[in-house]
């Protein structure tokens, strides 16, 4: 009776993962879009230092009076909450510049496609031998499918034919570089934050701490750059809007569902993305309509889907073996 009741609740926080990894999706849609025509004429550093500034002023004072106690517990934990920061800080500030660099959608892609691969790969490397979950030959026919929608997506970057049209292949290559960089970063930041979360650390206390670094570097960053090259910043109204509306809620939202979900089902919802990204560049009309886009964001989804239905089977089926 008891084994039935915690399954069925398993079953619900996964449930309700879903359907906040699903809200995020929207959020973080709108969110690249607007960050992606905001970047071009402000210092993505200028953007990541006042976001995630505002991030830590306004939750940590929250944290404190709500979940004191998991500030507490995540503070005993110095190592990890390091690695938490050190990850968020690569991914973010990469993430921003590539979106500087490239089509918002193609971003994504690469940002979240790594995703599969990187999990899927660290979870093994780090298991022990007689835990680690086999690929079967339909998880790797799986895996080669979304790899070759990864190269895709860098294709079409690199040969012009993406919605930003044709640029330096220097360009092009950092901006590929930087997406999937910060994708694969962003995946050790997910499984850091959920083990912490599975460690009792609530999700308000988590987001309190995890970005400090990212807000110190990007703002040391940003005063050490030429004052030749700096951009004039937004309006404050923008600024609060874009930071508060934007990257404070998404990471929030997405907070929350790392502490019910698996990060698997948050990347197999994570595939809708790419889709949603493209048809709100159609509506910002900043960048054209790229077929090749459309192309790439709904290959990688169904490869992402595909990835994550995989996953998910073979790890019950080796439980129920072993």
């Amino acid at each position: 009776m008891a084994t039935s009741a915690t399954h069925r609740w398993s079953d619900n926080r996964e449930a309700l993962g879903f359907f906040v990894s699903a809200i995020f999706v929207l959020i973080g849609a709108t969110r690249d879009v607007v960050l992606g025509g905001l970047v071009q004429t402000v210092s993505p550093l200028f953007v990541a230092a006042t976001a995630f500034t505002l991030c830590t002023a306004l939750l940590l004072p929250v944290a404190f009076l709500r979940s004191r106690d998991s500030l507490i517990l995540l503070l005993r934990r110095p190592r990890e909450l390091l690695w938490v920061n050190l990850t968020s800080m690569i991914a973010y500030i990469g993430f921003l510049f590539a979106l500087k660099l490239m089509e918002p959608t193609l971003v994504q892609i690469l940002y979240s496609g790594i995703g599969p691969l990187s999990v899927l790969w660290i979870e093994n490397r780090l298991s022990a031998a007689h835990r680690r979950t086999p690929i079967s030959a339909l998880e790797r026919r799986v895996y080669t499918g979304l790899l070759a929608t990864l190269m895709f997506a860098a294709a079409i970057a690199l040969l012009g034919y993406s919605g930003a049209g044709r640029q330096p292949i220097a360009v092009a290559l950092g901006g590929i570089a930087l997406a999937a960089g910060g994708g694969i970063m962003i995946s050790v930041t997910t499984m850091l934050c959920k083990n912490l979360n599975d460690a009792g650390v609530a999700p308000a206390a988590l987001l309190a701490l995890r970005f400090p670094l990212t807000a110190i570097a990007a703002a040391a960053l940003e005063w050490l750059m030429p004052t030749g090259i700096r951009s004039a910043p937004p309006s404050l109204d923008a600024v609060i809007s874009i930071a508060l509306m934007l990257i404070f809620t998404a990471s929030y939202v997405n907070q929350l569902a790392i502490s019910l979900a698996s990060p698997l089902t948050i990347r197999a919802v994570l595939a809708s993305g790419p889709v949603l990204i493209f048809l709100l560049q159609i509506v910002e009309g900043r960048l054209s309509t790229s077929p090749y886009t459309l192309a790439a964001s709904l290959l990688y989804a169904v490869a992402a889907i595909a990835a994550g239905v995989a996953r998910q089977r073979a790890i019950p089926s080796k439980s129920i073996g072993g």
